[in-house]
């Protein structure tokens, strides 16, 4: 079989998003039941778990062999391309009836995403992207930033519950730092529609603070194939296990290291924006917990 191009892929991504939004835009509207994860900050649906056996399900029965990484259900199957799957992004929005949330879908070939959808069943919005270019519906997106940081609009979900619990004033002094530097700053707890919104010209800067591969592997394609930068970082922990993208079902094995989209850290901007202010405050979260022997359990 030949290798399916990014275009191939895409259509397949935005048929498979298609089929399941109806269940998740239906869920949302009449209510759904949520249960804890690994705290009460983190949770999850009944749907979310469906969604993701049905998106499997259509991509196993219209596109090539392929492996999956899905945040209900880990890791399956082999192939050449991953889909790297969110049911449901934002599921603590979708949960408490607020329309901030997306199903995120990226094919990744050897680590990097070559396609991507994000889909907003609550609001219609399907952004997509090919490492070329990226598109709102069927409007190719450029967006143009605000210039100066203090002209700038930030959206970041830092800090958590946990990191003001495990870490104390600190992480109030980053915060500080970003909304002294920032003309505004939102937290929109969708990781995948903050950096979609950099493409749409919503957001100029976004800064990810341990998020996983299925949060942005999707909506870091759309921010560069739009002309912005997603600079990701690791810990050391994580640098010196060389985890990279995996291709089957087993533990990826990436001699390389990293690819960016597998790293829990980033920046992302729109061309034009500044991102200063941000690359410090993160690097200064990175080399503290580095020097505190910090640990990220693998979501993988």
């Amino acid at each position: 079989m030949p290798t399916p191009t990014p275009e191939s892929l895409l259509d397949l991504a935005l048929s498979a998003a298609a089929a399941v939004a109806p269940t998740v835009r239906e869920a949302f509207l009449t209510g759904v039941t949520s249960a804890t994860k690994s705290s009460r900050h983190d949770l999850v649906t009944a749907v979310d778990g469906r969604v993701e056996e049905e998106l499997i399900a259509f991509l196993q029965a219209h596109g090539p062999r392929a492996a999956y990484l899905g945040e209900e259900h880990g890791r399956r199957g082999t192939g050449d391309i991953t889909w790297v799957i969110d049911p449901i992004d934002g599921t603590s929005n979708f949960a408490h009836g607020h329309p901030l949330f997306a199903i995120s879908l990226a094919a990744c070939v050897d680590g990097e995403p070559v396609a991507a959808v994000v889909h907003a069943p609550a609001t219609g919005e399907i952004f997509s992207a090919v490492p070329d270019a990226a598109w709102l519906g069927s409007t190719r997106l450029s967006p143009s930033g605000r210039g100066a940081a203090s002209a700038c609009a930030l959206a970041t979900d830092y800090p958590g519950g946990e990191a003001v619990r495990a870490e104390g004033p600190v992480v109030m002094e980053d915060l500080g730092t970003l909304i002294t530097s920032y003309a505004t700053v939102r937290r929109p707890v969708c990781a995948s529609l903050s950096l979609a919104g950099i493409a749409a010209g919503r957001d100029d800067v976004v800064l990810g603070v341990d998020v996983k591969p299925w949060d942005v592997a999707a909506a870091a394609l759309i921010v560069t194939a739009s002309g912005g930068s997603y600079d990701a970082r690791s810990y050391s922990s994580e640098r010196a296990a060389t985890v990279g993208q995996p291709t089957t079902a087993g533990p990826p094995t990436t001699s390389q290291g990293q690819r960016p989209v597998f790293r829990p850290c980033y920046v992302a901007a729109a061309p034009g924006a500044d991102p200063a202010p941000a690359r410090a405050v993160l690097k200064g979260i990175v080399d503290r917990r580095d020097a505190a022997g910090y640990r990220r359990p693998l979501p993988y």
